[in-house]
């Protein structure tokens, strides 16, 4: 038998022995502790994650909603183009979702500790739009190499990659229309 299989056998032992009944206190006792040693950190982090997950569902829908997207138009382009592979569209696909996760996770410990207020609240819509630019951006170049180019409109994807580049939000977010060129400006 494996280590983990011995581990696991011996801690369905403990609680058998702890819920038994019978037998020595001293015995059931110890057997209880080593079961609480196992479930007590599992149950805490359920709690954790369960927690983070009530506060943060609107964006996780958002975030698992755009790998989706991402992979089904991912698929169709590189379908399209003869380059469709199953091996690859699955491993990219969990590759995203980890480096969603993984960078999500270690965004929200480095602001977690601070207090709320205008600055990490701005901080942490910058770092939620980055997180959902990485799927989004990869759903809109699928989009624009499918259409040709033609969709969506240039001046959106040029918004895109100056985003992921530098990170600023307002320049992101806001756009001026000149109207003697004809043209969106940043």
């Amino acid at each position: 038998m494996s280590s983990i299989k011995i581990y696991f056998f011996k801690w369905l032992c403990n609680i058998f022995i702890f819920a038994d009944g019978h037998g020595d206190s001293i015995e059931r006792t110890n057997a209880f502790f080593r079961v609480m040693a196992v479930i007590a950190p599992v149950s805490f982090a359920l709690a954790i994650v369960s927690d983070w997950f009530s506060e943060n569902l609107e964006f996780t829908l958002i975030a698992i909603s755009f790998v989706l997207v991402n992979s089904f138009i991912g698929a169709i382009v590189h379908f399209i183009n003869d380059r469709f592979q199953w091996e690859e569209f699955l491993t990219k696909t969990v590759k995203m979702l980890a480096i969603i996760a993984a960078v999500y996770f270690v965004l929200q410990g480095i602001i977690s500790p601070v207090r709320d207020n205008i600055i990490t609240e701005g901080f942490k819509a910058s770092f939620k739009i980055a997180t959902l630019l990485y799927p989004g951006s990869k759903i809109l170049k699928n989009v624009f190499i499918w259409s040709k180019g033609e969709h969506p409109p240039k001046w959106i994807m040029q918004k895109v990659y100056n985003f992921q580049e530098n990170g600023d939000l307002k320049a992101f977010l806001h756009s001026e229309y000149d109207k003697n060129n004809n043209e969106f400006n940043d």
